[in-house]
């Protein structure tokens, strides 16, 4: 216990001589005054680490995305004293607070602006492991394996209710105050389950690929990505009035800003085993505008790192207070690897992750 207590104030240090200068002409900006154990800074983002399944390894790390300085330690474990737990799967964030859910450990926790837990919630068991999150209103709203979508007060973190959909329950996200997630049914279901947020008593279905996953809101559209029936990742717009599904193209990763979807297809070639055991694997990239419907099936990144090119993606973020796009990749041996290029799509630096298979970053300022 001595030698944890001695590593925190090491830690927290090393964070305040960090720091200090980014944050010392605001004079009103003091986390420590909100529960911080080390000084963060205030243009502050925070890395999802997936982990490794029944490793108890996940954890959230943190950068300064204004004054693009990274902190190579696990934020959670020193701001709480102790590990995230089995398998990070979802981090979202409003203006005050980050909620994450912990898919191995089967719990969803709620944290400060600063990483502080304020509390937990563990579901019922017969809903399944939690998956992902949304919030809309004072309620969180999370996917749980089971074949459930259950509904928690943001305040308090108390479990509501649920509302049962398909199987394997994935991404999730809200319109007009309507909850959407797709049913993957590991690749058994091809349907997105639609659920009043306030009545919340059932669910109404409509239909898109085989083994969906993936869902982004962007003004006021509703983009569905997934597996396919032969693993190539379509994606398109579902028509949320007419219940019709098109198809635009394919893609593994995607995020969005400034109505812009920015979206990366990798390719493996599971054929080709190379001497080190792994396969070769391409990444393919494309942007669609929503504002003017524009596909375009060219690389948006310029001064790109060559080895980008073949790297195993495993999450894509954008800041959305400059549009500037963090590209996650990781081998899941090693810690991962994050590309970090400009909202014009310049390459800035590359930078670890501190733990492995980075999955998504949220923003605050």
């Amino acid at each position: 216990m001595k030698l944890r207590n001695l590593m925190f104030s090491v830690l927290s240090a090393l964070a305040v001589t960090a720091t200090f200068t980014a944050c010392s002409d605001d004079d009103e900006w003091n986390p420590l005054d909100e529960g911080s154990k080390i000084y963060v800074a205030e243009t502050r983002a925070f890395v999802l680490n997936e982990g490794s399944y029944n490793a108890n390894n996940a954890g959230i790390t943190y950068f300064d995305w204004q004054a693009d300085t990274t902190f190579n330690y696990d934020l959670f474990l020193a701001q709480n004293g102790k590990q995230l737990g089995d398998t990070g799967q979802d981090i979202i964030a409003d203006d005050e607070f980050i909620y994450v859910a912990v898919y191995g450990s089967n719990y969803i926790t709620k944290l400060n602006s600063l990483g502080v837990e304020q509390a937990t919630v563990k579901l019922p068991a017969e809903l399944g492991d939690v998956r992902y999150l949304v919030k809309y209103d004072d309620y969180i709203f999370v996917t749980c394996y089971g074949g459930y979508v259950a509904k928690v007060q943001a305040h308090d973190m108390k479990y509501v209710s649920s509302v049962q959909v398909g199987a394997n329950p994935e991404r999730i996200v809200e319109k007009d105050g309507k909850i959407y997630c797709t049913n993957s049914g590991w690749g058994a279901d091809n349907r997105v389950a639609i659920i009043d947020a306030d009545k919340f008593d059932k669910a109404s279905f409509m239909t898109v690929m085989t083994n969906p996953d993936n869902l982004l809101n962007v003004n006021g559209r509703i983009f569905v990505q997934g597996y396919g029936d032969y693993y190539d990742y379509p994606w398109g717009e579902l028509n949320t009035t007419t219940g019709e599904f098109k198809q635009i193209g394919n893609a593994s990763s995607w995020t969005t800003y400034g109505g812009v979807i920015y979206m990366i297809n990798s390719v493996t070639d599971w054929n080709n085993k190379k001497e080190d055991g792994s396969y070769p694997t391409i990444n393919y990239f494309s942007t669609y505008n929503t504002n003017t419907n524009e596909y375009k099936e060219a690389n948006y990144l310029k001064n790109m790192p060559t080895e980008l090119a073949s790297a195993s993606v495993c999450g894509m973020s954008a800041n959305p207070f400059n549009g500037d796009l963090y590209i996650m990749t990781s081998d899941y041996v090693n810690n991962s690897v994050i590309y970090h290029f400009d909202a014009n799509g310049n390459f800035k630096k590359k930078f670890s992750s501190t733990g492995l298979g980075a999955r998504k970053i949220v923003f605050f300022k």
